[in-house]
């Protein structure tokens, strides 16, 4: 613990904890070709063209980590364990204020007084959530009564949304927020 006396700083929420989160995944045979609703008399190459595809997708979506906020020096003279700020403020941004280069409010944390240990707890903000959408789409083609060729396309986080990891939550350091 950073301060043996105050062990109640130590209570917090798992750096694992992810309080939300959403996953599904489906696929959908397309009904094209042969034996299908549309072209199901389709023969020849209009089959080979647009009969057999399937598309496929998984979702993903998370709330945000926890993480800690620390101080970039240290004011306690404790040989070098972890050192919090002391929390005057809330800390957390509202959603439409916060950027990459400023995910909290570094206004909310002070430097606490030389040989003192600061007020703040672990894990206290949330870092940015996570959204991300693969896709595939494949095609069957049946070569024999007996072997089947599959070709496959994978787009892995296909809309390119960003994954951005925890916000530097050293307290004065110069990238810090």
């Amino acid at each position: 613990p950073m301060d043996a006396q105050n062990l109640a700083l130590e209570k917090a929420i798992a750096s694992f904890d992810r309080t939300h989160r959403l996953s599904f995944s489906w696929s959908y045979e397309l009904p094209f070709g042969k034996g299908r609703r549309f072209l199901r008399g389709a023969s020849g190459a209009g089959n080979l063209l647009a009969g057999g595809w399937q598309v496929n997708g998984i979702t993903s979506i998370s709330g945000g980590s926890p993480f800690p906020i620390a101080l970039n020096t240290l004011v306690s003279g404790s040989n070098g364990f972890t050192e919090r700020p002391n929390r005057v403020g809330q800390g957390t941004l509202a959603r439409d204020q916060r950027t990459v280069e400023r995910y909290f409010d570094l206004s909310a944390f002070a430097i606490p007084a030389v040989a003192t240990f600061g007020n703040g707890g672990r894990n206290i903000l949330r870092a940015p959530g996570s959204v991300n959408f693969d896709f595939s789409a494949l095609k069957y083609f049946h070569l024999t009564e007996r072997f089947v060729l599959q070709y496959r396309a994978e787009f892995f986080n296909i809309f390119n949304t960003p994954q951005f990891g925890l916000p530097n939550g050293s307290i004065g350091a110069p990238a810090a927020g």
